[in-house]
């Protein structure tokens, strides 16, 4: 998402687009979802990529992940139930780099085709799988990554916790780019008034996790430690 990306480069960029922020590391904001995510990843790899990251939020599925939290998974499940391990020497340089500067854990991370609105579809989710954390992009990069046999790491920041409910009324302004209309989120909070609190938090949330994203960018100097 456009917010995400933003954590990366000052320089504007649209869906669909391709930049290079540092030597040698290219930037594709992809939007939201699957195939989405699938198009970026075969873009990257015209592009001339040899290694692959899935960089933006993810949401909690367990007690004890808050907002801004790193989720650094060793595996990547897929809503189909497939499985991706991620590259072990990129993971054990990010995690050496990033462990006691940023709460971090790299228990599994789970697709989602859908947005979890409610704490009781995460915990279904979560005993289910066993994952810890839930996005809908990252089993589709590390796919294509596998398909290509190139290294793949995920990155993921919490940005909503297992017992927040995401506000329908806030969600509805998104389009499936990630741009927020802010005319259909004034709409949505004047119908549903009682939402309000919950998007306060939600903009409380997000704002702890790009903070956290922009930190790892600066941590890992612009390059994230990827194999050269």
């Amino acid at each position: 998402m456009t917010d995400e990306a933003k954590t990366l480069t000052r320089q504007p960029l649209g869906i669909g687009q391709t930049i290079e922020v540092h030597e040698k590391v290219l930037v594709h904001l992809s939007g939201v979802g699957k195939k989405r995510a699938a198009r970026a990843a075969q873009s990257l790899l015209k592009r001339g990529a040899t290694a692959l990251l899935s960089w933006g939020t993810a949401g909690g599925l367990v007690p004890g992940l808050v907002p801004g939290n790193l989720v650094l998974p060793r595996t990547v499940m897929g809503s189909d139930s497939s499985l991706f391990q991620v590259d072990p020497s990129w993971h054990e340089r990010l995690r050496s780099r990033l462990k006691g500067c940023i709460d971090l854990c790299s228990e599994a991370l789970i697709e989602s085709a859908t947005v979890l609105m409610t704490p009781e579809e995460k915990r279904g989710l979560a005993s289910r799988t066993g994952a810890v954390a839930v996005d809908m992009e990252s089993a589709a990069v590390a796919f294509t990554a596998e398909q290509a046999r190139l290294p793949f790491v995920a990155l993921r920041v919490i940005s909503d916790t297992l017992d927040q409910t995401l506000p329908s009324s806030v969600l509805s302004a998104y389009d499936r780019s990630g741009h927020l209309k802010m005319w259909r989120l004034l709409r949505g909070l004047v119908q549903h008034p009682e939402e309000l609190l919950e998007w306060m938090r939600l903009t409380t949330s997000l704002r702890k996790a790009r903070k956290t994203l922009t930190r790892i960018a600066r941590s890992t100097e612009g390059s994230f430690l990827a194999p050269q």
